[in-house]
């Protein structure tokens, strides 16, 4: 790893960018994907909404799903975004420490939970108000990557310590907060980011990934 890139940057471009996409194909029938439900609810109106609410960029392209797409079926140059992801601070450019983990462990950063984008964002923020260079080493140095009980192959940042370097905010206040209110897999678009088209990884095989990462 090397952790001695700026965290000044604000968006960082995956090396050879191909299309690796995971369809909806059953197992049974040969392929290692197998459906990551639940399809989006969101439309034409709701990212409308989100332009207005979030005060997202005109060039910002944001592709509505079809009434059948499920979260896998980003396509070449296009990430998976949540509206708590906009909710957690991010406003069209992938921050730096989201793509750089993303990039690393070898997933899409559609598989990172918002409040993971949330604690990342505020790393960086913190790097940049203090001068400090803040990287995958010392990301991975307070927190471990952990699979989401209750979201197919979808990831959070655990702390490793009992005061980690963000303010982690209490289970008893997050219902308050709209970054973690309900049934947040279901609201996603596809966002055009020129660079990034990462796999949708399983766990299995991001569990191997990070073993050789730290």
């Amino acid at each position: 790893m090397d952790s001695s890139d700026s965290s000044l940057d604000l968006t960082v471009k995956v090396k050879n960018p191909k299309a690796i996409v995971a369809k909806r194909t059953s197992p049974v029938g040969g392929s290692c994907y197998p459906t990551i439900d639940p399809p989006s609810v969101i439309g034409a109106e709701e990212v409308a909404v989100w332009r207005k609410k979030y005060e997202l960029p005109d060039d910002v392209v944001i592709r509505v799903p079809d009434p059948e797409d499920m979260v896998s079926d980003f396509g070449v140059d296009e990430v998976p975004v949540y509206e708590r992801n906009f909710a957690s601070g991010f406003r069209g450019q992938i921050p730096s420490l989201v793509a750089k983990i993303s990039e690393t462990l070898g997933i899409s950063p559609g598989q990172l939970n918002p409040p993971a984008w949330r604690t990342l964002i505020a790393l960086q923020n913190l790097g940049d108000l203090y001068g400090l260079v803040i990287g995958v080493a010392e990301v991975l140095c307070s927190y471990s990557v952990s699979p989401l009980s209750s979201a197919e192959w979808r990831y959070y940042l655990h702390p490793r310590g009992k005061e980690p370097p963000v303010r982690e905010i209490p289970k008893k206040e997050r219902k308050r907060l709209l970054a973690f209110e309900g049934n947040w897999t279901e609201k996603f678009t596809f966002m055009h980011l020129p660079g990034f088209s990462s796999i949708w990884q399983l766990e299995g095989r991001l569990v191997v990934r990070i073993n050789k990462v730290i």
